[in-house]
Formats: structure tokens, sequence, C-alpha cells
């Protein structure tokens, strides 16, 4: 009977600068709404992260190519689709906006 391929892939490279929905490793991202968190029955829970919070765009994994990793303002990293949904969530800010 053949392995079953794994579910997940150890990743230890991220030299994606540039994602398709536009965003730039290095760019500053201001979240423009809340995001809920939800409990395992679907009901929303808390709010985990609100609107104006500073996020950073990082360097991504070439594999699969479908997210663009975040540096949250707590530090965490965290992935986002990688399509032009992306810019309903966040909007880029300039240097001199801080």
């Amino acid at each position: 009977m053949p392995k079953e391929k794994p579910k997940w892939k150890l990743v230890d490279d991220y030299p994606v600068t540039d994602y398709q929905c536009g965003a730039r490793a290095g760019d500053r991202v201001r979240l423009r709404r809340d995001i809920v968190t939800c409990g395992t029955g679907g009901g929303a829970t808390d709010v985990g992260h609100r609107a104006g919070e500073m996020w950073t765009v990082e360097t991504g994994a070439a594999e699969p190519r479908v997210a663009v990793w975040l540096r949250r303002p707590d530090g965490d990293r965290h992935t986002w689709v990688d399509n032009a949904s992306f810019w309903d969530w966040f909007e880029r800010v300039h240097e001199h906006e801080g």
C-alpha cells in the first residue's frame, strides 16, 4: 500500500519579497477592520485585532505561494491570502503617516 503524502512540509526558506497582490516585504500596512476570533461552535468570541493596527509585510515562503506573510503588532507571524482581497482588509501606510 502506498505511503500517504504528509499534509505539512517544514519551511525554512522565505525568499518571496514581492507578492501577487502588490504588497512587498517591508511595507507597513494598517488593518482596515476588526478581526473577530470564533470559537469551536462558530460564534464570535472576541475581537482578536482592532482596525487601525499596524502590521508589517514579511518575506514569504515560495511553496506554496498562496499567502502573504505578515508580522502582527504582538510580534507573531500571520499569513493572509495573496490576492486582491488583501487590500479589502489592509491599506499601505506611507512613511510620513506613522
